[in-house]
């Protein structure tokens, strides 16, 4: 009998200047750093819901989410258990307010969703010595494809990558009326100048921006980039954020001016 792998919806995203926050922060700011990413993940796999605890404080509502997280250094992974209509447009809410959150208000990221193959391993032993054994592993070909499609691009954002776009074509769905609570089409930034024809890519915003909106969220993309001590006094990093508010400026009307 074969063993016929099932593909699920892959959304990879690391964070943009994760070493320097590391290397410029003394452990307990970056303790603080790290509990607000926790946050963030949790409040896109609880799709913004949130509840009370019994202790009065208020915290993401986890208990309908589908989608499995794992979270290493400075990359965030979530996958679905299937490749189920539900777990699709769940994958794509879910990769949705973790890319506008990351990028509008946080940490900068970039990103890529994808279908294809991704395993999960999950193995803990302690022993009585206090040592630790644990498994927390993720593998396979659509992870492979989804960190190379995020480490091309030259900015901070997600693009939905060709093995989830086409298919989504495939099921015959209209992909203009499926996707466009989530995504547009846009000429992503990659490395190396790579030129490729426009794509599909998460929005940081909803609707359009007027000139206030758009400087106060160029304002706030400059900031995240520079927050937690890191270094925007580099080429590659000041090409990043204007390749990032040049995305922005394409959720404003044609006309617009610009200072």
């Amino acid at each position: 009998m074969l063993n016929v792998k099932m593909k699920k919806f892959i959304a990879y995203f690391d964070y943009l200047g994760f070493k320097q926050f590391i290397d410029n922060n003394d452990v307990d700011y970056q303790k603080r750093i790290i509990g607000n990413i926790f946050r963030d993940i949790e409040n896109a796999l609880a799709k913004e819901k949130l509840k009370h605890t019994s202790h009065g404080s208020v915290v993401a509502d986890l208990s309908q989410s589908r989608i499995n997280c794992i979270n290493f250094s400075d990359t965030v992974i979530f996958w679905t258990n299937d490749d189920s209509e539900e777990s699709l447009k769940e994958i794509l809410e879910v990769a949705h307010i973790f890319n506008w959150h990351a990028i509008d208000y946080f940490f900068p990221a970039r990103g890529s969703v994808v279908y294809g193959e991704i395993e999960y391993v999950d193995f803990q032993q302690k022993n009585e010595m206090g040592g630790l054994y644990n498994i927390n592993s993720v593998f396979g070909k659509g992870l492979v494809r989804a960190h190379e499609k995020a480490e091309m691009q030259h900015w901070a954002g997600t693009v939905l990558d060709s093995s989830l776009t086409e298919e989504i074509v495939r099921r015959n769905y209209d992909i203009e009326t499926f996707l466009q609570p989530y995504a547009k089409k846009y000429k992503v930034p990659y490395k190396k100048n790579l030129e490729l024809s426009d794509e599909y890519v998460l929005c940081l915003v909803t609707g359009q921006l007027n000139d206030e909106a758009f400087k106060n969220y160029s304002k706030n993309v400059r900031e995240n980039f520079a927050k937690h001590k890191k270094s925007v006094d580099n080429d590659d990093v000041r090409k990043k954020i204007e390749n990032t508010i040049q995305f922005l400026q394409s959720f404003m009307p044609m006309n617009a001016n610009i200072e």
